[in-house]
């Protein structure tokens, strides 16, 4: 039982899906990745992460999900397979593309209804680009990811707005709007 994914567009020298790293590793090519120039005052992707991020391997079952979440109270696992980022899970997905199709959660696997198709940020990002990329996909949490796409911090909504300066905040307030918007139109 694999949902389909919804494909995101993503600026190619700030943001790079998981499988395609993957899919580079595995052949031994090499991604060349570049970040837009910024200013030495404006703040990166590192200034605002969460680091202390729960992930869960693509074997585990989805009970073992809800369970990491609620004791870590998150709503969002990255996916690992072999340390490194494959995918991710949120609470929606156990309800919506789990639970409403019938899986069974001692049994089925993570992997089965994980977002393969996803959107990552680098640590040296600027927070303007993220923010961009957040309301231009419609998504507020975002994996943050090293070269050997291990992941090593998530940033969301929330952190871009506590842990942003006044300017940015009202930014990550427009960017919480613009993200909101895909649940009007289910509405």
């Amino acid at each position: 039982m694999r949902a389909p994914s919804a494909r995101r567009s993503f600026n190619p020298y700030v943001w790079l899906p998981a499988g395609l790293a993957a899919a580079s590793a595995a052949v031994g090519g090499a991604l060349f990745w570049r970040s837009r120039s910024r200013a030495a005052s404006e703040r990166s992707v590192r200034d605002v992460m969460v680091d202390d991020v729960l992930t869960i391997d693509a074997e585990a079952t989805l009970m073992d999900a809800a369970q990491l979440m609620r004791d870590g109270n998150v709503g969002v696992l990255p996916v690992v397979e072999n340390g490194r980022l494959r995918g991710i899970i949120t609470d929606r997905d156990l309800v919506v593309r789990a639970m409403a199709e019938g899986a069974v959660p001692a049994m089925t696997r993570v992997g089965e209804c994980a977002t393969w198709d996803i959107v990552c940020a680098r640590p040296e990002s600027s927070i303007d680009e993220v923010m961009e990329v957040m309301a231009d996909s419609q998504i507020g949490r975002l994996p943050v990811v090293d070269g050997d796409n291990r992941v090593i911090g998530i940033i969301t909504l929330s952190s871009l707005a506590l842990r942003s300066p006044k300017p940015k905040r009202d930014e990550a307030l427009e960017t919480a709007q613009e993200v909101s918007k895909r649940s009007a139109r289910a509405a």
